[in-house]
């Protein structure tokens, strides 16, 4: 059977159109999550944090993130009184927000604070946001849990 150009034409379209149509009801079933649900004010507050990170950075001693046993230790800097830190924990991950875990930063005497890896699974990254004698800090740290 031979086609005419008329018949390639109308071929040629109908495939692009169920393509279209495919890709549509692909995207449509597509998750979209948004990193933040209110990133327009963390934009605006953006130079906070970059002080923030900066302060972090300045600091004699680094804060330590390690997995010991089933436990996330943190290690904050000697230099630091336990008393005088406060601040949240944020372990963020990627892939979706239900897995995410947020913790009241309490640490003991030696300056640590440990979290059960029980609650968390993959790869995470850790975000400290701490004060110390009124000036604030925050650093970014990532870590694999099996």
């Amino acid at each position: 059977m031979k086609w005419n150009w008329g018949t390639k034409l109308l071929l040629a379209m109908a495939a692009f159109m169920i393509m279209v149509i495919v890709f549509v009801v692909l995207m449509m079933r597509e998750s979209v999550d948004l990193v933040d649900k209110d990133y327009y004010p963390k934009g605006q507050s953006h130079q906070d944090q970059i002080n923030k990170r900066n302060n972090a950075a300045d600091l004699a001693d680094q804060i330590q993130v390690n997995i010991v046993a089933d436990e996330v230790v943190i290690a904050f800097p000697s230099s630091m009184k336990s008393d005088g830190i406060s601040g949240n924990i944020h372990f963020y991950q990627r892939t979706s927000d239900i897995y995410d875990k947020q913790a009241v930063l309490v640490v003991d005497s030696n300056n640590i604070f440990k979290y059960p890896t029980s609650a968390l699974q993959g790869r995470y990254i850790v975000k400290i946001e701490w004060a110390y004698e009124g000036e604030a800090f925050y650093i970014e740290k990532s870590i694999s849990l099996p």
